[in-house]
């Protein structure tokens, strides 16, 4: 009787342990998309961003988020596109990706997270670098699981430019000039790591 109690035992502690565990996530292919907006002295413009890199440690019991452990992303800003090649040019430019090619964020915690039967949200705190320069940044989010293990994952953060450091860009001798502030927004499907 003594050992069928702690058999029981030790199976909820191993399930238990292995619901609480964070599963590793990344970026499913062709299932995401950042974009970039802002304006300037002769209309609004938007860049897109389809090509990065996404991983994402969650704990959960189920369908309900218990936790974020890890976010990292990464992107070459050689791969923010616009419909205008000038306007790319001088984004690399004002971004000094010749030096400084990479754009990062990494995750430091996690606040405000509600949990619900297959939707969580909440405001993730973590270290962005662009240009050559650190900032803490917080991106509110929201999410959904689905059945098929495939967690969709929205929101929209606001930044200056001037933050990074970053010199708004202007065309035509000056006369277009560019907003200081920009809107990232981002839509990702993530699927668990291979």
């Amino acid at each position: 009787m003594n050992l069928t109690i702690k058999g029981i035992l030790l199976i909820i502690l191993t399930v238990s342990a292995a619901f609480s565990k964070p599963t590793a996530y990344e970026a499913a292919d062709g299932e995401a998309v950042i974009v970039i907006t802002g304006t300037s002295s002769l209309h609004d413009w938007e860049m897109v961003l389809n090509k990065f890199d996404c991983n994402v440690a969650f704990t959960n019991e189920g369908f309900r988020m218990t936790g974020i452990d890890k976010v990292s992303f990464s992107c070459k800003a050689a791969d923010i596109k616009s419909n205008n090649k000038i306007m790319d040019r001088k984004t690399y430019d004002a971004l000094k990706a010749d030096v400084s090619p990479e754009i990062k964020f990494i995750s430091v915690k996690t606040t405000e997270l509600v949990a619900g039967d297959k939707s969580f949200s909440g405001k993730l705190i973590g270290k962005l670098i662009a240009a050559g320069e650190t900032r803490e940044i917080t991106i509110p989010f929201e999410g959904t699981f689905t059945d098929n293990r495939i967690i969709s994952v929205s929101g929209k953060t606001d930044l200056k430019m001037s933050d990074f450091n970053i010199t708004p860009p202007t065309a035509m001798l000056g006369t277009l000039k560019t907003g200081n502030e920009i809107s990232v927004s981002f839509s990702v499907k993530l699927q668990p790591g291979r």
